[in-house]
């Protein structure tokens, strides 16, 4: 089967050179940004194109999807998450048949990627579980709620709140957990992502959880401190930040470059905390082995909401199937080429905790009760 991710990235290339316009394939909404998506690819993750297949026709059972074209929505180009979606695009074309996967990196992230799939005619995309399920029930960033999507596969990858503090605040205060840090209502200055990224809702989730105010934080000399993760980095050594907290995973190279340049304790939060976070906020709880960063010995189990496949609820179900048996079926080969994807387990991906409550579609269902995942 011809390898058609390597085609649209010579066209692209061609088009952006001759500053042509680009019509979109049939059935899939016209973009400006996925060319350069796909070009970014060629240079980010692969040195030259992949030989022809030959084994790449459809597993048994497969339905034809020919005449099918799917609109991945995806985060910036050359992000991690970006480089996922093309491998998976890839997978479904050559081996699940579909005409066409357009990968399009205006996918906003964090808590405004439910809002997508009413607005933009997005076929799929990854969201966090979590914020998915709030988006539906109360709406995020003051916005209404929302709905349009369903659950496609869960846990993709294993995301929690890893959270620091440096050795100095502890040691001034004589104080090693949160909870004596609040009682106390010592001058805690939190780094975080800006508002509107999961680590933002972390911190401030984690003060309505303590029953306190950025207002009160503040008043005791503390405060939340919004921006990048080098920057963050960078405070942190500078003595401008006690504490940094971040919805990430073990490969954490931010998470690594302070641990290694400051004197840090991982904490681990109450098994009360934890739960609330679950109960409340319909978080999974993750473990971070031990040993990923310096100076963290034992591992931590920290509440998550892991990167999840949510689908176009009017997708036909055969298409979903598809989507779901395609990407399931070849798993360890994205793995193998994307080690950030290894806590994905298709035999638990249905799971509600999973995919942050948000209904299952019915395509995908069918799937997981095929394979006797589910009942």
């Amino acid at each position: 089967m011809k390898n058609k991710v390597w085609k649209k990235v010579l066209s692209a290339a061609l088009a952006m050179a001759m500053t042509a316009s680009l019509t979109a394939c049939a059935g899939a909404p016209a973009t400006t940004a996925a060319p350069a998506a796909d070009t970014a690819a060629a240079s980010t993750e692969e040195a030259a194109p992949a030989e022809e297949s030959t084994d790449s026709a459809p597993s048994e059972g497969a339905i034809d999807m020919s005449g099918v074209s799917l609109n991945f929505w995806s985060d910036k180009v050359g992000s991690g998450t970006y480089n996922i979606i093309v491998a998976m695009s890839k997978i479904l074309e050559e081996k699940g048949g579909f005409a066409e996967v357009n990968v399009d990196p205006s996918y906003p992230g964090g808590m405004g990627a439910p809002y997508i799939f009413k607005a933009n005619n997005v076929d799929l995309s990854f969201a966090n579980g979590a914020p998915a399920k709030w988006a539906m029930e109360e709406g995020t960033l003051g916005n209404p709620p929302t709905d349009g999507y369903k659950a496609a596969i869960g846990s993709l990858t294993a995301v929690c709140y890893v959270n620091l503090i440096t050795n100095d605040f502890l040691e001034k205060y004589n104080v090693s957990s949160l909870e004596e840090i609040f009682e106390q209502k010592l001058p805690l200055r939190i780094g975080c992502s800006p508002r509107g990224s999961m680590d933002a809702e972390g911190a401030y989730r984690m003060l309505e959880y303590f029953g306190v105010t950025l207002e009160d934080l503040q008043s005791w000399g503390g405060d939340i401190i919004e921006q990048g993760g080098d920057a963050n980095a960078e405070a942190i050594a500078d003595g401008q930040i006690d504490f940094y907290v971040d919805h990430t995973s073990s490969s954490s190279s931010t998470m690594a470059q302070i641990a290694s340049t400051v004197d840090v304790t991982f904490l681990q939060w109450s098994d009360e905390m934890c739960q609330w976070f679950m109960d409340t906020l319909g978080f999974d709880l993750i473990t971070i082995p031990a040993n990923s960063f310096k100076g963290q010995t034992e591992d931590l189990h920290l509440p998550g909401s892991p990167d999840a496949l949510f689908v176009n609820e009017n997708l036909d179900d055969d298409v979903v199937y598809m989507i779901v048996k395609t990407l399931s079926e070849n798993r360890d080969e994205l793995v193998n080429e994307y080690a950030s994807l290894e806590p994905w387990d298709p035999a638990t991906a249905w799971e509600a905790s999973k995919r942050g409550g948000v209904d299952l579609h019915p395509g995908a269902e069918r799937y997981y009760k095929e394979m006797g995942y589910m009942n």
